[in-house]
């Protein structure tokens, strides 16, 4: 706008053109400010007012220029959007074509709307060209409809995900997998997308491979069978020393539950043991005691075998062990026979050849005992050897005696009551325990017979009370006591003497040993008993006594009542 001309007008000419002018510009401005105000609105902005922004500031201000930038900034970062957004499509498009899956986009009607180059090789025929727009079940599954475990039909009934296993088409193993992929306005699936991967080589080796976990079970059951039928027992060891697994011989050896094995350290359970492997020893066969939760001690021997990963790494061991307390028994028990059988044969012949000068001796001693010309020095000097000849007597009758026991000779056996035979023993020694001050204390518990020989058994009665009675000497007390256990019967004789030095209780039994003064006895009484009881397959021990000294237990084996009811009857 001209404003010299509109402050001094030439004409009237001008004058309504200057006016025409600023109606125009009025109009304009009107424009201007009711578009930019629409814009304002439509980006949420309240309108301008007149009052805030008059005519001539909204000109300057150029607002439609400012909009127009706006645009061109706004249409900028849209296209850097859609150049983002179809770099992220053709990644995806690239993920799509290259997976190892198949995929599928499929709409309500089952048609294909597009599938990845894996679909096609696995599920397309290589001279079919045209896929999309068909149906899914024609060109995959080779039907006419879609079948009842379509997962596609689930999703689109359901909106969820849908999975199905197995399904086989065209000769190949599939699991499929559809979810939805696109959404109509009230949200219902319109597409969904359905994933298929291959298991034919995996179903297919489903065979070998049962066979082969069939084959595993089976040489597992093998194994455990026969690690469980043992009659070791095994034990398996970590490189810490705790115990892995046990069978059930384990158990029963141990007398433990089989949890209060493996809750526990080999140093624990076996500590004789642990020891020898603490000294890094590994001995075939090695010995060690055991207290068995019974109260019992026992006598183990092991073996050992290490387990070494495949790149040698120690890794445990594998404890084989046996209970061998009544196998060392027998062991010491025919030992002790064959040297008691031995020894008698000595002691017969010795005795003979010994025994007739001795008888001649003592008899001429007692002749010239009856002279009365003697001199009081020279009957002393016959008395001792007449004492002394008659203690050799005895010695040779004990011996012949042992060698007799030792051939079984004149033996007569039949089922014996042992608390009878006690009670018939004991007044023999009555005399000998009066003499003593010793008092003999009974507690007999009532017994099944035994087989042996009453007059035997009365010998081993006699023998192992004046064995007590020589070891008190004076002032003491011997308790003789009786009870049934299972299928034995037990015989303990205890007293109250010195007891027995642990270095002599393994040749306790020997014949002559004796732990007594020179005179106290032969040295033969306890092998005599060892010997009648081990032919009477019972076991003779040694152990202390509870109220100090030493008890002497026999246990024999007891007759079956039905044997012995059937004997009567016959």
């Amino acid at each position: 706008m001209n404003k010299a001309a509109t402050e001094y007008p030439k004409n009237s000419r001008d004058q309504e053109r200057l006016a025409a002018l600023e109606a125009d510009n009025q109009r304009l401005i009107g424009y201007i400010r009711a578009k930019t105000n629409h814009l304002l609105q439509i980006m949420g902005t309240q309108p301008l007012q007149y009052d805030e922004l008059d005519d001539k500031t909204l000109l300057d201000l150029d607002p439609i220029g400012i909009i127009a930038d706006s645009f061109t900034q706004i249409l900028d970062f849209l296209n850097q959007n859609v150049n983002e957004l179809q770099r992220a499509k053709d990644e995806l498009e690239a993920i799509f074509d290259a997976t190892g899956v198949g995929i599928s986009i499929i709409d309500r009607d089952f048609n294909v709307q597009r599938c990845n180059e894996k679909q096609r090789q696995l599920l397309v025929d290589p001279n079919r060209q045209e896929i999309i727009g068909h149906n899914c079940f024609e060109i995959y599954c080779a039907r006419e409809s879609p079948g009842l475990g379509c997962p596609a039909m689930e999703t689109f009934a359901t909106g969820r995900p849908a999975l199905v296993r197995d399904v086989k088409k065209k000769n190949k193993y599939f699991n499929v997998i559809t979810t939805p992929f696109a959404k109509n306005e009230d949200g219902t699936v319109s597409q969904v997308i359905e994933v298929a991967l291959d298991i034919t080589d995996k179903k297919q080796a489903e065979p070998a491979e049962e066979q082969q976990r069939q084959s595993y079970l089976q040489e597992k059951n093998k194994l455990a069978t026969v690690i469980e039928s043992l009659s070791e027992g095994l034990l398996v060891i970590n490189p810490e020393g705790q115990v892995t697994t046990c069978n059930r011989a384990a158990v029963e050896i141990t007398g433990c539950s089989e949890a209060t094995i493996r809750q526990q350290p080999l140093a624990r359970l076996f500590p004789g043991l642990a020891e020898l492997l603490a000294d890094g020893r590994e001995p075939a066969g090695a010995e060690f005691p055991y207290h068995h939760p019974a109260g019992e001690e026992r006598l183990f021997s092991a073996d050992f075998n290490r387990m070494l990963s495949p790149d040698g790494d120690f890794v445990g061991r594998v404890i084989t062990f046996r209970d061998i307390t009544v196998e060392k028994k027998k062991s010491q028990l025919f030992f002790r026979a064959e040297k008691l059988a031995a020894i008698g044969q000595l002691s017969a012949g010795v005795a003979h050849e010994l025994n007739t000068p001795l008888a001649s001796i003592l008899g001429f001693a007692r002749l010239l005992l009856k002279d009365d010309n003697l001199t009081a020095a020279q009957q002393e000097r016959l008395e001792i050897i007449a004492e002394q000849t008659q203690r050799s007597s005895t010695i040779i009758k004990a011996l012949l005696s042992f060698a007799r026991k030792s051939h079984h000779t004149g033996r007569t056996r039949e089922a014996c009551d042992l608390n009878v035979i006690i009670q018939r023993a004991i007044p023999l020694l009555t005399t000998d325990l009066e003499k003593r001050r010793i008092e003999l204390v009974q507690d007999l518990q009532p017994l099944a017979p035994v087989i042996a020989d009453p007059g035997e058994l009365e010998q081993v009665i006699i023998n192992l009370v004046i064995n007590g009675m020589q070891a008190i000497g004076q002032d003491g007390r011997i308790r003789i006591s009786t009870n049934a256990r299972e299928q034995k019967v037990l015989l303990v004789v205890a007293d109250n003497g010195p007891g027995i030095p642990t270095e002599s209780r393994p040749r306790l039994f020997d014949p002559f040993y004796s732990t007594k003064p020179v005179g106290e006895g032969t040295g033969l009484g306890l092998s005599i008993c060892a010997g009648i009881i081990g032919e009477l397959g019972g076991t003779i021990e040694a152990a202390d006594a509870r109220e100090g000294g030493a008890a002497l237990q026999v246990t024999l084996p007891a007759e079956p009542t039905e044997a012995l009811q059937a004997e009567h009857a016959t």
